[in-house]
């Protein structure tokens, strides 16, 4: 369901779940499908992911190449994320 500009407007924005979980506990590092199953759960559900998953996503690449306030390295093939 759409909804209006001025509805958009006036709502409170929700805070970046991946970021909340990576400031959760700075000493793990995380992938991204160790990430999307703590945010969505073990069974994916597509609409969740849709709309949850890939905006946060989305949403923290300022961190990762702006503020530099997450860490990335690939290690045997497979990226992990660390709040710095």
């Amino acid at each position: 369901m759409t909804i209006s500009s001025d509805e958009f407007k006036s709502a409170a924005a929700g805070e970046n779940e991946i970021e909340q979980l990576l400031k959760k506990d700075p000493g793990r590092a995380w992938s991204l499908h160790e990430i999307e199953e703590e945010i969505i759960g073990r069974e994916m559900n597509r609409r969740r992911h849709l709309d949850v998953f890939i905006a946060d996503l989305t949403l923290l690449a300022p961190l990762l190449f702006e503020s530099k306030s997450v860490e990335w390295k690939i290690i045997g093939g497979t990226p992990y994320f660390k709040w710095k």
